[in-house]
């Protein structure tokens, strides 16, 4: 276990990306359920602030790393990988705008059940981000592993629903332009399943 003081300066740096990323989230959502273009130009300006904090965090890191003793050397190194990984993350939030656009400016419907997996998605999502800087400030290993089997299980979430909308589609029940958006919707979220299992996987080293 970490000193508490170095878990919470490691913490102190990754928490306004992390902060940011949930307002994404947020907006993103909006966005998505009630077509509003405000709420995804704050998507967009906020990918944006996110990339930007997280280079800076990495920079940080590079240099405090030169000057720590090993013990926290080493846990600013594994910070600094999470860093890169975060900032992927946050890079997929921002991409959700994209199919999120094209629904708004087609005017596209989603069924009943495409917009209930969707919004379980944002939900689920946003509490595994508030885990990775939870995990950052208490090193829990019973938070690392629920991470990780949670994030697991929302990667084979996005297979699921991908396979189930395509059986509505065979069935009428999805329009076809629907599709496509909501496809890449599950698609990013896979990927930012995919990195959260790795964040965890690094902080339980």
């Amino acid at each position: 276990m970490a000193d508490a003081k170095f878990l919470e300066e490691q913490a102190a740096m990754l928490s306004p990306s992390i902060d940011k990323m949930l307002t994404m989230m947020g907006a993103a959502r909006d966005a998505f359920n009630r077509h509003s273009r405000a709420s995804l130009e704050e998507v967009q300006k906020l990918a944006k602030a996110v990339s930007e904090d997280t280079r800076v965090v990495s920079s940080q890191l590079k240099v405090l790393s030169d000057k720590k003793p090993d013990p926290e050397r080493a846990g600013l190194i594994r910070l600094a990988s999470v860093t890169s990984r975060v900032a992927v993350i946050g890079d997929h939030i921002g991409g959700l705008a994209q199919p999120i656009e094209k629904k708004i400016k087609d005017a596209v419907l989603f069924s009943d059940k495409a917009v209930i997996q969707t919004n379980y998605l944002f939900d689920q999502h946003s509490g595994m981000i508030r885990s990775v800087l939870d995990i950052v400030k208490t090193d829990n290993n019973f938070l690392k592993k629920y991470v990780q089997e949670e994030a697991r299980k929302l990667v084979q979430a996005c297979a699921d629903f991908a396979t189930e909308h395509e059986e509505r589609l065979i069935e009428g029940l999805c329009l076809p332009q629907a599709a496509p958006i909501f496809l890449a919707i599950l698609d990013r979220f896979r990927l930012m399943g995919e990195h959260e299992m790795e964040v965890a996987g690094l902080l339980a080293k």
